[in-house]
């Protein structure tokens, strides 16, 4: 690590640990280990390493490497939270991995980074059904046949009248857009494969095999029974998605909209008759190994296990942002009610949590004098502590740019002398 990063950190008061997974052009998977912090020039992120983590997926590696890395950059009394990504995290099993780093840093509160779309978190924990990877598989892999051509593309753009999302080798970070426009446009795609495999001279080999193929899954009870399945979810969770992006100051209206997203996936168990007598009007009674036994309990066994999958995703990604009721308290939306009625709610959510860090009755009377006259911000000196540790939380990836944060607000250079 650089010796101006080590100087950075140290002088940090506050940090948030960030892991990430991708693919090296080896096919290796390789751990990214990033730093949130604050400098006086604001706040930072770096990238601090790779780590090869093939055959190291177990939530106990991943744990150990998180706090292996912490302990050696000297950042386990800094850390107050954590945030994961990537398919490496999810098949190690997310809640091991951030319930193992806080049996050692119990203040490093687990945080969703509303920055990461929820349905890319979503599909990635979900592949863990083996018949949802081999789903998302033949999705990738139908987005990649258009885009490795420009003439199939080109074919793509007169059939259909729509592309598919661009493809990403390494992240399912397109599953929404892809699963919502391969449903809409399923009877377009057949069209489209058939034209291939109907003017083969027109075509190489690779092109009409995989065609072929393609048409044959669109036309498959178990892939059109997963298509309709997550086109119902995804809508759900870009909704909530939306939601979280812009309203990520008020936790308690992002955990309410959370709980009804849940509502919503509960009630989908009552979807699914309605699911699998379409798909079998659309493609007819499962075939195969499928067709063997009672299909009807088999697919509805899966569609209850993939509900309770995404339920104990969402769960598991929020349970500690119940904890996070504090960000209310720098929310500049709030602060002329927070004039008349001090945030007792709030602040008792920054105690239980992060006490230990402030001296609570100074910081309480200089909020309580900040809500009642912002101009004097730049000579209070404990409440921009309050804002470093809430820009260490790697909340939200965008703010409405009609409201600008109090934090952008301050005299930074003012208020770093005063802490």
């Amino acid at each position: 690590m650089g010796e101006t990063i080590k100087e950075e950190i140290s002088k940090a008061p506050f940090v948030a640990l960030m892991l990430d997974e991708t693919t090296d052009v080896s096919n290796a998977a390789q751990l990214s280990f990033v730093l949130r912090f604050v400098t006086d020039s604001g706040v930072k992120e770096r990238f601090v390493k790779f780590e090869d983590v093939t055959g190291k997926k177990r939530a106990e590696d991943v744990a150990a490497m998180a706090l292996g890395f912490l302990e050696e950059h000297g950042c386990m009394g800094k850390l107050v939270a954590q945030c994961y990504d990537g398919a490496a995290v999810m098949a190690s099993g997310l809640n091991g991995v951030q319930a193992k780093v806080k049996e050692k840093i119990p203040q490093a509160l687990f945080i969703h980074c509303y920055a990461h779309a929820l349905n890319l978190v979503l599909s990635q924990g979900v592949v863990k059904i083996k018949e949802c990877r081999i789903f998302f598989s033949h999705l990738s892999g139908l987005a990649a046949f258009f885009s490795r051509s420009p003439k199939r593309t080109q074919l793509l753009d007169e059939i259909c009248q729509k592309r598919l999302p661009r493809v990403a080798p390494t992240r399912w970070n397109f599953a929404s857009r892809l699963v919502c426009t391969v449903f809409e446009k399923k009877d377009a795609l057949k069209d489209l494969f058939d034209y291939i495999v109907e003017h083969h001279e027109e075509f190489d080999d690779a092109a009409i095999l995989s065609a072929d193929g393609y048409l044959s899954n669109l036309g498959n009870f178990e892939f059109g029974f997963f298509l309709s399945t997550f086109n119902e979810i995804f809508a759900h969770a870009d909704v909530l998605f939306d939601i979280l992006q812009n309203k990520s100051f008020d936790m308690q209206f992002c955990l309410t909209r959370v709980e009804e997203f849940c509502i919503c996936i509960e009630g989908q168990r009552d979807r699914f008759d309605q699911i699998y007598d379409e798909t079998v009007q659309d493609t007819g009674l499962p075939t195969g190994r499928r067709a063997h036994g009672d299909s009807r309990s088999h697919y509805k066994k899966l569609h209850n296990g993939i509900l309770e999958n995404i339920l104990n995703q969402v769960q598991n990604r929020f349970k500690d942002h119940e904890k996070l009721s504090f960000l209310s308290l720098l929310d500049p939306q709030q602060f002329t009610s927070f004039n008349s009625n001090f945030p007792e709610t709030a602040f008792a959510s920054l105690t239980e949590s992060y006490g230990p860090h402030f001296d609570l009755s100074r910081l309480k009377t200089e909020l309580s004098v900040m809500y009642a006259r912002v101009q004097r911000l730049r000579f209070l000196s404990k409440w921009p502590r309050l804002g470093l540790l809430i820009d260490r939380i790697p909340v939200s990836g965008s703010e409405d740019p009609e409201t600008p944060s109090v934090l952008l607000c301050w005299d930074f250079e003012n208020c770093q002398e005063a802490i």
